[in-house]
């Protein structure tokens, strides 16, 4: 998925939605009023974190990180880890 531009805070929505989509649980479609959509597929780890909207507009620390600490139960050391390398551990 060739998505171009970056967040308000300056990641790469490229390098975002790759690394996100090395999650076996997480889906991504493309959405009317943002670029893109992550889904979670399994059971959330705490309560239901719904969609979460990806597009220049998306700020990753007040939107894509809380979403995917609630969906995954990740903390925000570990996330922002794999972000920054592009992998999972």
């Amino acid at each position: 998925m060739n998505i171009r531009g970056k967040t308000t805070d300056g990641y790469r929505l490229g390098d975002l939605v790759r690394t996100l989509m090395q999650l076996p649980e997480v889906s991504v479609k493309e959405g009317s009023r943002h670029q893109l959509l992550l889904k979670y597929n399994a059971e959330p780890a705490y309560g239901m974190p719904g969609l979460c909207a990806i597009g220049k507009s998306t700020s990753y620390q007040r939107h894509i990180l809380p979403w995917l600490k609630k969906a995954t139960g990740y903390d925000s050391r570990t996330v922002n880890y794999a972000v920054q390398h592009r992998c999972w551990v």
